[in-house]
């Protein structure tokens, strides 16, 4: 078996919520590639990356009080025991997969801002305000659709100045605008979310 066959088996085993899962790890390796076209990065560590970088986030994977993260880079080191790839390209997944997140800073590799930054504009705009409507009621953090409201706006505030790149910057402005444009429409229509 190679490893990307793999890596879709154990997706398809994690438990993850489907917004979270194979679909958001495919938005994440495509935005990357889109983020990075005028340089020259592995692909192959691209995909790898955004395809293992939540792993430790899912259910049937995940250990409490363990960083997600730090969890991910675990588990897909001791899947790379099994496959003969350089050692030069696992340090550079490994190090994409530990500093994905938006609290951590950028890593070194170009492979590993593009993915962070791809995995921050995941959480905003339209996709980002569907995402967190979808775990409603499945987060802990995200009981009601006021928290949901609450959590939009917090991310359309915070994680643009967190996006390292260029065009990611550009991109993170975008989506900045339609969320604040959802919010104000919603606003009006529910008088001030007293109705929501």
């Amino acid at each position: 078996m190679d490893i990307t066959k793999e890596i879709n088996i154990l997706l398809s085993k994690s438990g993850a919520h489907p917004v979270l899962g194979f679909k958001h790890c495919q938005r994440v390796y495509h935005m990357a590639r889109e983020l990075s076209q005028h340089l020259t990065l592995d692909d192959e560590i691209l995909y790898i990356s955004a395809m293992l970088h939540d792993m430790g986030k899912y259910p049937n994977y995940s250990i409490p009080n363990v960083d997600h993260a730090l969890r991910s880079k675990g588990i897909a080191a001791n899947l790379f025991k099994k496959y003969n790839l350089e050692a030069n390209k696992v340090n550079i997944i490994l190090e994409a997969i530990e500093f994905h997140m938006h609290y951590s800073e950028p890593g070194n590799s170009d492979e590993a801002i593009y993915i962070r930054d791809a995995n921050i504009l995941d959480n905003l705009g339209n996709i980002g305000i569907m995402k967190i409507f979808s775990l409603v009621g499945q987060d802990e953090l995200i009981t009601s659709p006021e928290d949901a409201l609450l959590r939009i706006q917090i991310f359309a505030e915070a994680l643009p100045k967190k996006v390292y790149s260029k065009t990611g910057r550009r991109i993170a402005v975008k989506r900045r605008e339609e969320i604040m444009r959802f919010l104000s429409g919603i606003k009006r229509q529910t008088s001030e979310y007293a109705w929501i």
